[in-house]
């Protein structure tokens, strides 16, 4: 089982840096927590994208936090970044309109 320090590690190594082909987004790992009692995943990412920079916090439980409670297998890792990715595209196109999405990122600029 991975410990919360690999966990941190792998997935700053799969989420940061630039971003897609046209580098205007960066993504920056501020902060990994996985909570022993149950499965949880808690991130805090900074969010560089179009001139404006962002901390975004997402919260993952169940299922999807029970990714990180086994052995990283690079299955495992290229999942939980795709789907760290995904929620970040639909925070940044619902922040304005959701009040959830809106609650999830503070901008820093």
């Amino acid at each position: 089982m991975a410990t919360p320090e690999q966990v941190r590690e792998a997935l700053t190594q799969r989420l940061s840096g630039l971003q897609g082909q046209g580098g205007e987004t960066s993504l920056e790992v501020l902060e990994v927590k996985v909570p022993s009692v149950f499965p949880e995943l808690l991130l805090k990412i900074r969010v560089r994208v179009s001139g404006q920079l962002w901390e975004v916090s997402l919260d993952y439980q169940g299922h999807e936090a029970s990714l990180v409670s086994g052995d990283l297998a690079e299955d495992t890792l290229n999942y939980l970044g795709f789907l760290v990715r995904t929620h970040l595209f639909e925070w940044w196109h619902t922040k304005d309109t959701e009040k959830f999405s809106a609650r999830m990122g503070k901008r820093l600029d």
